[in-house]
């Protein structure tokens, strides 16, 4: 895996493009050619210039945009009005090349107005007509991948820039679907591969549909190996990645996270906050091919607002967060549409990539985790859509499912409480015994592998959290009368709650004193958070931890012409029952604690502390790594074994605006296994830090005044 990252190893043009910078710049030029001004002022070395003022060290062009106009004099298709009798790209290349700025080329596939409107019988045929989030969909035009002279263009446009150009790695945009295509393209294929046409219905319970939704996936993943393998073709050694931005959105996008191997690491633009940044960035570092990875976002406050742009200090704090994650971090600067860059745009670049440079050095390694949050590609759909329409299906950009709630609720429980965990996969299937502890936050489809290497992990000796409907449905549609972990959970499955209000009652002494002076816990189903539960049978081998409580009139919500509610506005707990909620129960060497409530994606003070004092017993002893500060502070760890040192990085990323200092905290800090630590030093002036290291060579120290970032080394023998 990647080492220790100095400055001194970057520069060098054989290095890879991902490792020879961590700040880069975007040039966004999605500009149509219509209007004579349209980028009449835009002058390659005046770019150049201002990427230099704001220590970029590295720059991505657009060689062709959503437009679908190109920047070179390409012969498979038209360029931009602007600079015809010129090629704009070999003097944009020459400019950065003088200044030693590596370049990236990017390209937008599927999003390519010119190609839309030349050649409509490309187009996409939505089976749905809709938006596209924040994005005015009327001035997209839209492609299909299936459609083979489509491919065939795409890879000729590819080749002329790869065979004509300098480039340092190749960017391609918007490899998602917009939607279920009902071209014949789609059709056809669809009714050769999977034996069917294309169903008219969602439904996760139906073979048929699994089967179509699987090519979907597939058909996306292989153009975007297909894309790679071209570049390749020219350029073996050239770094190709995609974006890689709706990862984790919902299964109409289509990006299987399998696709994630034809990208030589992974990067994208999110927009989501800290919240998606805490997620996405750990699930990248584990996914991606190599590290490290990319985190991109706007200057502008969204896609849409040309001039209004994000607060500096959130720019910021987005950077340090990816330096925090030893990240690369991308700013996207879009052009005015005469071709010239705003003093607001400069100052901002220069603002938010200034903080970065001096921790830059000491980036890299592995990130320590002893726990670690399962995502599951297959899990990106809801069961609750079965039965829809497919022409009321839209698409999505965000991870609106129950499984996302259940992952995203438990990263942000634990970097709360300042514990070490990552984001794996199924890349990770076969290293689970890495991991202390694994959680499985209602995993909704699994596959026969993912069942057997989960119950050997337990077997083995691992402690596992799953909740609600993990392991109860196959990938390829077959729902289960019972988990197929049963076994290793201790408990079997009854049946759907068909409550929305029920309540956690807890039986284990550690979980009242956890949640007193509350005695219940209220899980509750809303259309803004999907968290729900399933009914377990009496029958149980494991040891409950909390029951079952229903409300006043179960299972009726109440109406009022019946008597089958108790207070107007609520539905308060009245009948404790005997059914195990929450059961703990040894397996082979190790041990799981099943909850049929998702209470990781809860949102309550009360599900944070019911689920971390699971993750919390089921972990044992002493994390690697844990913090007494604001739960607004990420803490993050990175070992680094060739230079004897733990990389540790507080950043107080804080929701609301201007950061608050934090006056104290303490931390401790365990060495990797038969080393210890000697001394604790501040980055990046080498200052020796006040510590205490005990017996065991394990490291406790304090952190006063953290402002937005504070870095140390823990150096170890």
């Amino acid at each position: 895996m990647d080492g220790v990252m100095s400055m001194k190893d970057r520069p060098d043009s054989a290095t890879p493009w991902n490792r020879r910078s961590f700040r880069r710049v975007l040039i966004d030029m999605h500009t149509p050619d219509w209007d004579p001004r349209f980028l009449a002022r835009y002058d390659p070395a005046q770019v150049r210039k201002v990427c230099q003022e704001v220590q970029a060290t590295g720059v991505m062009i657009y060689f062709q945009s959503h437009v679908g106009l190109c920047y070179w004099p390409t012969r498979a298709g038209q360029m931009h009005k602007r600079f015809e009798g010129r090629d704009l790209m070999a003097e944009t290349l020459r400019e950065f090349k003088k200044a030693g700025l590596p370049v990236c080329a990017y390209y937008s596939v599927n999003y390519d107005n010119w190609a839309y409107l030349q050649y409509p019988e490309w187009r996409v045929k939505p089976a749905a007509v809709g938006g596209t989030g924040i994005l005015h969909r009327e001035r997209y035009g839209i492609v299909c991948f299936n459609n083979p002279e489509y491919r065939a263009f795409v890879h000729a446009q590819a080749a002329e820039i790869v065979q004509g150009y300098d480039i340092d790695a190749f960017f391609f945009d918007m490899l998602w679907w917009s939607g279920i295509c009902l071209c014949s393209h789609c059709e056809d294929r669809a009714r050769r591969e999977t034996g069917a046409d294309i169903p008219k219905t969602v439904d996760w319970l139906d073979p048929a549909w699994c089967r179509f939704q699987a090519a979907r996936e597939r058909w996306l993943t292989e153009f975007v190996g297909e894309l790679r393998d071209n570049v390749h073709r020219y350029r073996p050694s050239l770094q190709v990645y995609h974006n890689f931005a709706l990862g984790m959105a919902d299964w109409v996008r289509g990006v299987s996270l399998e696709s994630a191997a034809h990208h030589d690491f992974l990067g994208g633009d999110f927009y989501g906050g800290r919240d998606e940044q805490l997620v996405i960035t750990r699930l990248m570092l584990n996914l991606s091919e190599s590290r490290p990875v990319e985190f991109m976002t706007t200057v502008a406050a969204n896609l849409i607002e040309h001039d209004h742009h994000q607060p500096t200090e959130e720019l910021q704090l987005k950077g340090y967060a990816a330096v925090a994650c030893a990240s690369a971090y991308l700013l996207i600067a879009a052009v005015n549409p005469d071709g010239t860059i705003s003093q607001a745009m400069k100052d901002r670049l220069k603002a938010s990539f200034s903080g970065m440079i001096p921790y830059e050095s000491y980036l890299g390694g592995e990130a320590v985790e002893d726990i670690a949050v399962y995502f599951s590609g297959e899990s990106k759909m809801d069961f609750a859509d079965n039965g829809k329409s497919i022409n009321a299906i839209l698409p999505s950009s965000s991870a609106q499912y129950p499984h996302a709630h259940g992952v995203m609720g438990a990263c942000r429980i634990l970097q709360e409480a300042h514990l070490p965990f990552g984001v794996i996969t199924r890349k990770q299937l076969r290293s689970l015994h890495r991991y202390k502890v694994i959680i499985l936050p209602n995993v909704l489809r699994m596959t026969a592998e993912e069942v057997d290497a989960f119950r050997a992990y337990v077997r083995g000796g691992g402690r596992l959290y799953a909740s609600r409907y993990t392991s109860l449905t196959e990938v390829a549609g077959t729902r289960h009368d019972d988990f197929m972990l049963s076994d290793v959970f201790g408990c079997q499955y009854q049946g759907d709650e068909l409550c929305k209000v029920i309540y956690l009652n807890p039986v284990a002494d550690e979980l009242r004193t956890i949640i007193a002076p509350d005695t219940l816990a209220t899980h509750r189903y809303t259309a803004g958070n999907p968290a729900g539960s399933v009914r377990l049978a009496k029958e149980y081998t494991g040891r409950p931890l909390a029951t079952l409580t229903l409300p006043y009139g179960y299972p009726f919500g109440g109406a009022v012409g019946d008597q089958k509610w108790a207070a107007i506005h609520t539905s308060p707990a009245w009948d404790n029952t005997d059914r195990p909620l929450i059961i703990d129960n040894d397996y082979g060497k190790g041990r799981s604690i099943y909850s049929a409530a998702d209470i990781e994606a809860g949102g309550s003070e009360v599900h944070d502390k019911l689920f971390l004092a699971l993750i919390r017993s089921l972990l044992g002893g002493a994390p690697s790594f844990e913090a007494e500060i604001h739960p607004a502070v990420w803490m993050t760890v990175f070992d680094q074994a060739e230079a004897k040192r733990r990389i540790v990085s507080f950043l107080n990323y804080q929701s609301a605006l201007p950061v608050i200092p934090i006056p104290h905290g303490q931390f401790r800090l365990s060495p990797p296994e038969k080393q210890r630590f000697r001394r604790l030093v501040r980055l990046p002036d080498g200052k020796e830090v006040a510590c205490r290291i005990d017996d065991a060579g394990n490291l406790s120290a304090e952190i006063a005044d953290l402002g937005h970032f504070s870095m140390f080394a823990a150096e170890y023998v």
